[in-house]
């Protein structure tokens, strides 16, 4: 059991996480299908420089913590301004390690701390708008355990470089977030090998 395979069946580049949802903050049949609708967002056809690309995402749902999963916890805290010096919950928040074994993921196993934290910051998931919002971070989270990095800077909240368009920033942008077009194509370029991302980029 792995918390995340990258892969190719045929053509398609496939996704494939191992999950355990605690729910924490509300019922777990109606969290994880937020979590399986945030994740589904993930798939379909890319178009990039090099040519389309068909992404698929496959799910496992663990019953339990593993080491051998990417952990989710689903949490309802006032969001605060999260700081280097202090890693507090801001609005969600994905922890790289989740990527691979290793020290760190034991260490956070042994210490039963999630991989990815969703905060939910109150919304109202009866409200689809708000409900398509949350997804949209779910997204960008498990963006971060595929190995992307933000495109903004930390302390401004501005983009890197002016060239990137506002929908591709790995950011909250409302419930209209995509992937960039190169990190698509460095995620095929990992499944043709049938690697995880190494580094974040």
């Amino acid at each position: 059991m792995k918390p995340l395979e990258l892969y190719k069946d045929g053509e398609k580049v496939v996704c494939a996480f191992t999950l355990y949802i605690d729910p924490g903050a509300e019922e777990p049949d109606e969290m994880r299908r937020l979590i399986l609708d945030g994740l589904g967002r993930i798939a379909g056809r890319y178009d990039t420089g090099q040519g389309p690309v068909e992404v698929e995402v496959r799910v496992d749902i663990s019953d339990k913590f593993r080491f051998g999963a990417v952990n989710v916890r689903i949490i309802d805290e006032t969001p605060v301004i999260r700081k280097r010096y202090s890693p507090r919950i801001n609005v969600s928040r994905a922890y790289y390690g989740a990527r691979r074994r290793g020290l760190l993921k034991l260490g956070r196993f042994i210490l039963r701390k999630p991989d990815v934290y969703i905060n939910l910051s109150g919304r109202d998931m009866q409200d689809q708008r708000q409900r398509g919002v949350i997804c949209s971070v779910i997204q960008h989270e498990f963006g971060h355990v595929l190995g992307f990095k933000d495109k903004y800077r930390m302390k401004s909240f501005r983009k890197k470089n002016e060239d990137v368009d506002d929908r591709d920033i790995m950011y909250r942008v409302g419930d209209a977030q995509k992937f960039m077009e190169y990190h698509i194509r460095r995620l095929k370029s990992c499944a043709d090998k049938g690697r995880i991302p190494f580094r974040n980029v």
